[in-house]
């Protein structure tokens, strides 16, 4: 008896990855939920994203797969590890992968923050890449430059305090 699925064509053999993927990210997510650990891609912070004066375009460049850890805008569609949730993702990432077989993919946009990678655009690019174990992936990539906290510096002071006491102990 054979317990393995078999497959009439590239289409039907990658609908049944995405199924795989997509069971196995819920069933993650539902453990995620019972232990209390947060489990879905980080969402880029607003307050750089509004910084457009901070950022420089890089340009072209493989991006390692692995630091590609968040999202501009699509939390709730994969989860931290770029799995697919929604059934609604089946048909673009199916023809995701099969245009990687056919050696047809642009690259990605993803923004850099320290040494950490948010995707704008390519989200079904990199799900399919990670299913397959790419290490790198062709991207453009925006950096941003942090800029530290602004503090103001404090000065020496002179206390009122001590001032008054030493005039009554003078007086």
């Amino acid at each position: 008896m054979n317990i393995h699925p078999s497959f009439t064509n590239l289409y039907s053999y990658t609908s049944y990855k995405f199924s795989t993927l997509r069971i196995r990210a819920l069933q993650d997510l539902f453990w995620a939920k019972l232990t209390g650990r947060n489990s879905k891609l980080m969402k880029f912070h607003e307050q750089v994203q509004r910084a457009g004066h901070n950022r420089k375009l890089l340009g072209v460049q493989d991006v390692h797969v692995d630091q590609i850890i968040g999202t501009l805008n699509r939390n709730c569609d994969f989860d931290d590890q770029f799995r697919p949730l929604g059934k609604h993702l089946l048909e673009r990432w199916v023809n995701t992968f099969i245009s990687l077989q056919r050696d047809e993919w642009s690259p990605i946009v993803v923004h850099k923050l320290g040494e950490k990678f948010f995707v704008e655009d390519g989200h079904h690019r990199v799900s399919v890449a990670r299913s397959v174990g790419m290490v790198f992936i062709t991207a453009n990539v925006w950096e941003y430059h942090s800029q530290p906290a602004q503090t103001e510096s404090c000065g020496a002071m002179q206390c009122t305090e001590r001032a008054f006491s030493k005039t009554y102990a003078a007086g």
